[in-house]
């Protein structure tokens, strides 16, 4: 490998450290936020939120699961051309990109996971109050059934979608999140990658 081969490397690998530790804070800011029940959409509108937009759910695991599963997943779309900024630039933008992102996981679980979820609740509350024919032969095989659909299935559902996507979002990170973990342990990129991975790097280089 040439000295430039080499060289162009080591500048995409600072790279990819660089961008694991601004996705990691902005990671943990949407966490502690979600955690704290600091909303931006909150804070930009103290008085009363807009119309459409549901009022914050209190803190809850399957919350916490589905906001991490989403900043993971809008953090694979950060925009290149800003990782090659100049310092002082970069920090600005960055500064710009963590309030975006902020904002969009707010808008996405205020007025789109939550509406869903009470959709869902709805539903369910329906079925465990069902007197169709079907219905009540379900009941009467399974007693709990219809308790469970009305008090716990909401819950476990919900619990069950937000970790799914949390996985999922975990699954979708980790092979660039794991080339820049293998750089700060080893001090350089592994030897052995599999083609497809050696392949982009170098067309990126």
């Amino acid at each position: 490998m040439s000295q430039l081969r080499l060289r162009r490397m080591q500048i995409r690998a600072a790279e990819l450290v660089r961008d694991f530790y601004e996705s990691l804070l902005m990671l943990t800011l949407g966490v502690m936020m979600q955690w704290n029940q600091w909303h931006v959409m909150r804070i930009l509108n103290a008085e009363k939120l807009p119309e459409g937009v549901s009022e914050p759910q209190p803190l809850n695991w399957s919350s916490a699961f589905f906001t991490s599963g989403l900043l993971l997943t809008l953090l694979q779309y950060r925009p290149q051309y800003i990782k090659r900024l100049a310092a002082p630039l970069r920090k600005l933008f960055l500064l710009l990109e963590v309030f975006i992102v902020l904002f969009l996981v707010d808008y996405v679980l205020l007025s789109m996971w939550q509406p869903f979820l009470n959709i869902f609740d709805q539903v369910l509350h329906v079925l465990g109050h069902s007197k169709c024919t079907w219905a009540r032969i379900l009941f009467r095989y399974w007693p709990g059934l219809s308790t469970w659909l009305i008090n716990d299935a909401f819950y476990f559902m919900r619990f069950v979608a937000s970790l799914s996507w949390f996985l999922l979002a975990i699954e979708m990170s980790a092979p660039k999140w794991r080339l820049a973990i293998d750089f700060l342990l080893l001090g350089q990129l592994p030897d052995v990658l599999p083609r497809h991975r050696r392949r982009r790097l170098q067309s990126q280089c």
